[in-house]
């Protein structure tokens, strides 16, 4: 009686199955990209101001004058999150009592962490006993961004406008939301606002922990911009290379052990693949001291295809050296070679998927 024929999609055997469960595990990964990319996640820290209230006035003197701080910006002719590196160009304007504060003490201000590149004259209109002096200004800026799950960051731009010519006794900013605007569709296409935030205080220096009287007080006011990636391109440009040469290092599994050629072949090409994008990618990541999640996928994919052309070395060199009575002895038997690349070809490609899964979402 001839045996039944085995379904070959059914078979995990055979190289129509090892190939289907490839394409699911394809298919999972464009799921778990999708979690990664949609998921909003704002980590990059916010600086600390001590705000002004009722009674850090009373503290502060019957002599401190308060001053309206906003800022309208009209264009980025510079945004490059991975090099942190901003250029903007703003309206800035202040609002105050004309008989409580000199146009010349408004005019000191500056950008922490930044430097104005260019900045206009003041443009001041009275309106009874109020000056509103607006200024025109170019500006750069670096940010603390905190690149640890790049490219699925999300960011937080920091503005930070001080006054260092005079202390919370002299002077402090207040500012609401309404007095920070940006102009529409000037962000690059890779990135969209997610909100905008402000904040208004002081900050302190001190510098001399042990003597209390030594420290440095400075009104500031703070511009928060929110912003969430919106292209892939990069998200493509960075994983597509390096994950599909791990997937033709898994086809290898699908060759018959038979073919020596092709199965170390195919594992090979992946490894050095792997390696020779790693000078690409230096080039798209940013350059911090830590480990961000591109550099723990790209190690793990490298391990990974390392891990495969050792083990199809391994089988190869098994078929290699079997004996011609051996070869007879497993004539119309299953292959105990192909039991372990089927295990093998299984057991890495559950590590594979759960070890991305992992990276990628935590």
């Amino acid at each position: 009686m001839t045996p039944p024929k085995k379904n070959v999609f059914l078979d995990i055997d055979t190289a129509y199955s090892k190939g289907l469960i490839i394409v699911c595990m394809a298919a999972a990964l464009l799921i778990i990209f999708g979690l990664a990319f949609n998921r909003v996640k704002i980590e990059d820290p916010r600086p600390e101001l001590t705000h002004i209230t009722s009674i850090t006035i009373r503290e502060l003197g019957a002599f401190t004058v308060k001053v309206e701080a906003g800022m309208f910006i009209k264009n980025f002719p510079s945004f490059d999150v991975a090099k942190n590196k901003f250029i903007i160009d703003s309206v800035v304007w202040f609002e105050y009592n004309a008989d409580e504060v000199m146009p010349e003490t408004i005019d000191h201000f500056t950008i922490d962490r930044g430097s104005i590149l260019s900045k206009s004259p003041a443009d001041i209109r009275i309106t009874g006993n109020r000056i509103f002096a607006k200024y025109n200004v170019i500006f750069s800026v670096s940010c603390d961004l905190y690149y640890r799950r790049f490219p699925f960051n999300d960011h937080r731009l920091v503005i930070l406008l001080a006054n260092n010519n005079v202390t919370p006794e002299e002077m402090y900013y207040t500012t609401d939301k309404t007095a920070f605007q940006i102009a529409p569709n000037i962000f690059p296409t890779d990135w969209t606002l997610f909100g905008l935030d402000v904040d208004a205080g002081y900050q302190e220096l001190k510098l001399d922990p042990q003597d209390a009287s030594k420290k440095i007080q400075n009104p500031k006011a703070l511009f928060i911009i929110n912003i969430v990636k919106a292209s892939t391109r990069k998200l493509l440009l960075i994983f597509l290379p390096i994950f599909s040469a791990v997937f033709f290092s898994l086809f290898s599994f699908t060759l018959n052990i038979a073919n020596v050629v092709g199965k170390t072949s195919l594992a090979l090409s992946a490894v050095t693949a792997l390696l020779g994008y790693r000078f690409v990618l230096e080039q798209m990541i940013p350059n911090v001291g830590y480990f961000t999640t591109t550099d723990e996928v790209y190690l793990f994919l490298l391990i990974m295809a390392f891990i495969i052309f050792i083990f199809q070395l391994f089988i190869t060199r098994k078929f290699m050296v079997r004996s011609e009575e051996e070869k007879k002895a497993l004539k119309g038997k299953l292959d105990p070679l192909e039991i372990t690349n089927r295990n093998g070809f299984l057991l890495l490609s559950l590590l594979f998927i759960t070890t991305c899964a992992y990276l990628l979402l935590k």
